[in-house]
């Protein structure tokens, strides 16, 4: 495999270009060096930071928007003066909930080989530096500002579309495939006119953008910017300026005071500004985003990741009626503890209303306009790499759990060492279908129907009509907290 590593896609955005649409890349004289990942974009690991309550530990630097190249090595061509065919081309944006994450997590090298695909991973500003919103980002023409970090991975996109042809890749068909935090951003993508032409397929694993509380306004989100910059000390008067002089590090760990992907208290992109304009619920149903064909998928025990701190019965139904107020009593009463506890009922709760059901709300939504297949990962013994002891109950197919097979190699929460044979096996398949590789007769059919999903475990995948049913989703669409399906 040939890898380009730490290719800068926009200039840094340090300086007066904080808080700023991408700047194109000043050109260079020679050779760049490009053996060595660039920096992972500013961000604090904890777990309240995480979903954007702030703290944790930093790392990183503001000099972050890079990418990095994955194709298959050139063919031996001595005396051969044939062109190499220009193969399909992958663009990954990672998740993380918005405040962190990295193209550098995940390594498609083995992907790229087996499947014939050059392959890009793409980092964009997180947390604060991301998605703040503030009134005061008018005065430079930025609207309200709230999506800096979805603007970095246009411009990523674009730089694809522009020079992937020199990496062997094809820019006329190029699959933007994301998970969790990044699905939900290439949904909110979809909706934006910028992003015409710049892919032909797209793939959203676990994040669905119809999820009710995760749809925010730039003005909304802009409210609450003034309150944001007097916690750190910046007064009203000249508060963007004010924050600009902030390290990046205290920005990184102030926690969020407007909404996001994770409801109130988080990070996400937002809707009705320049470059998404109208809310993606309504941009989707009325088929104004780029119609191309989807997967939209999710996996079994999403929300087990989540859970394990929810040890008794007192702490499930307090959580519980945080989480969903007046229909709290109504989901405990939907969702009642069994034998394995009151973690694995809440999990199956935040599953269903959180992922399951916007997303297959999102897939009878593009159905109406573009060819839309689903999925649900159901490997209930998809390796864990840390410690039982750590999450306290049995994950399951849990959030980012299909990622090691997608990709076919380890990263933080999984050793493919760990890989059964049937394992493997489902990952070659798992790759395949992803890259669009897949040769006929080698699977099942997978229909382009909404309410059927295509489910994946070892041994062999199958078809299944019973996801909406299973899920709940007609309980949660009689509820506030149910997609947002206009």
């Amino acid at each position: 495999v040939r890898a380009f590593l730490g290719v800068p896609f926009a200039q840094p955005p340090v300086g007066d270009l904080r808080w700023r649409a991408p700047r194109a890349v000043e050109p260079w004289n020679g050779v760049r060096d490009a053996t060595r990942l660039g920096s992972d974009c500013t961000q604090a690991i904890g777990r309240r930071a995480i979903l954007g309550g702030g703290g944790g530990v930093v790392f990183g630097s503001e000099d972050c928007l890079y990418l990095n190249i994955y194709a298959p090595a050139l063919p031996d061509q001595v005396g051969d003066d044939k062109a190499e065919q220009a193969r399909p081309a992958m663009a990954y944006t990672p998740g993380g909930a918005s405040p962190v994450g990295t193209g550098a997590t995940y390594a498609p090298p083995r992907m790229a080989r087996a499947q014939g695909r050059v392959i890009v991973t793409v980092n964009y500003r997180l947390g604060a530096l991301g998605w703040l919103a503030h009134p005061g980002f008018q005065a430079e023409d930025e609207g309200f500002g709230g999506n800096f970090g979805l603007m970095d991975q246009q411009a990523a996109l674009k730089w694809v579309h522009r020079n992937i042809a020199a990496f062997g890749g094809d820019p006329g068909n190029v699959t933007l495939f994301a998970e969790s935090a990044g699905a939900w951003t290439a949904c909110y993508l979809m909706a934006s006119p910028g992003s015409e032409g710049l892919y032909q397929r797209v793939i959203l694993q676990s994040g669905g953008c119809l999820e009710p509380s995760s749809l925010v306004s730039a003005e909304e989100a802009a409210r609450s910017g003034p309150m944001f910059a007097e916690r750190l000390g910046c007064p009203e008067a000249d508060q963007i300026a004010c924050l600009k002089a902030l390290p990046a590090w205290r920005l990184s760990r102030a926690p969020s005071l407007r909404a996001g992907i994770n409801g109130p208290g988080s990070w996400g992109p937002v809707h009705t500004d320049a470059t998404v304009p109208e809310n993606p619920a309504v941009a989707i149903h009325e088929g104004r985003f780029t119609r191309v064909p989807a997967i939209v998928g999710t996996n079994l025990d999403e929300g087990r990741l989540f859970a394990n701190e929810v040890k008794d019965m007192d702490r499930y139904r307090k959580e519980t009626i945080w989480m969903y107020g007046d229909v709290g009593p109504r989901v405990l009463e939907r969702y009642p503890v069994g034998d394995d506890g009151p973690a694995y009922a809440i999990a199956a709760n935040f599953t269903d209303q959180r992922f399951a059901c916007p997303s297959q709300a999102l897939r009878r939504q593009l159905a109406r306009h573009v060819p839309v297949r689903g999925y649900e990962f159901a490997d209930r013994g998809a390796p864990f790499a840390l410690p039982d002891w750590i999450v306290g109950l049995d994950l399951g197919a849990y959030h980012a759990s299909e990622l090691a097979y997608v990709f076919g190699t380890s990263w933080v929460f999984a050793d493919v060492k760990r890989f059964t044979p049937e394992q493997r096996a489902l990952s070659r398949r798992m790759q395949s279908l992803w890259a669009g590789s897949a040769q006929p007769g080698s699977d099942p059919p997978w229909p382009a129907d909404p309410d059927v999903v295509r489910v994946f475990a070892p041994g062999g995948g199958r078809l299944d009509r019973t996801f909406f049913d299973r899920h709940h989703c007609a309980f949660w669409d009689g509820t506030p907290f149910g997609a947002v399906a206009p």
